[in-house]
């Protein structure tokens, strides 16, 4: 089957997040909470916003949902009473702002390979599962990037509704570019439990990208590994 499209894994293959999310929600919530007058001091709000990256972490790895609206709800039960409805509001607004001010880096020559792809035919698209950042919020990100103007289609978790490697997103973003064989697809990333074996499963070809980190965690190889993203034309070329 000749190549048609190809699909990349977002976090550590097309851009990577510098530590620091907990203390940047925490500074934007800092400000909400003096001025509304709430009744949470330092050491509570720090507490609860540290304990959301592992919530995150089992949640993900147990395939349920746990974005903005699950964070949030974790967050207003260790409140308790000292947050009304108004200030929930208000806090929500200040967590969904603070993930367009992540600190967020390109992998080196992201750009230059999704443009490298698009402009030898092949429809390119985005399989990743999100954080406490929403497809929105990446969205942004990628196009700071330079990234976003050779994506034809993104499918994000929380769009879709389920976290790689269910089926059901890599199919909405065949779906979306336009393609009904997996084996037509090449899918990039960097994780073999999510990315190797959720692509491998419905039969789409399979690159793990190990420039931003090696996945140390066991599961079968991809069909081919590469160490720079420029690897990819001439890997794929003969495919196409």
């Amino acid at each position: 089957m000749t190549l048609r499209a190809v699909t990349f894994d977002l976090w550590n293959t097309l851009l990577t997040s510098v530590p620091g999310a907990v203390e940047l929600r925490s500074r934007f919530w800092r400000e909400v909470i003096s001025e509304r007058g709430i009744d949470v001091d330092d050491d509570l709000l720090a507490g609860t916003l540290a304990v959301l990256p592992t919530r995150f972490d089992e949640e993900w790895r147990a395939g349920r949902q746990y974005g903005p609206p699950e964070a949030l709800a974790d967050c207003f039960a260790a409140f308790g009473d000292r947050v009304g409805e108004a200030d929930k509001v208000a806090l929500a607004a200040a967590f969904d702002e603070a993930s367009y001010h992540l600190e967020v880096e390109p992998v080196a020559g992201a750009a230059d390979a999704v443009g490298a792809l698009a402009g030898a035919g092949l429809a390119v698209g985005i399989v990743s599962d999100t954080t406490l950042a929403t497809g929105r919020h990446l969205r942004h990100h990628l196009n700071r990037f330079g990234i976003l103007r050779g994506i034809d289609f993104a499918a994000f978790s929380d769009e879709v509704g389920c976290y790689k490697p269910d089926p059901s997103i890599f199919r909405a973003a065949m779906h979306g570019l336009g393609v009904d064989d997996p084996s037509a697809v090449v899918h990039v990333g960097d994780l073999r439990r999510t990315d190797v074996a959720g692509a491998r499963a419905l039969g789409m070809g399979t690159v793990r990208f190990r420039g931003a980190i090696d996945d140390p965690e066991p599961g079968d190889e991809a069909d081919h590994v590469v160490d720079r993203l420029g690897e990819l034309p001439d890997l794929l070329a003969a495919q196409a």
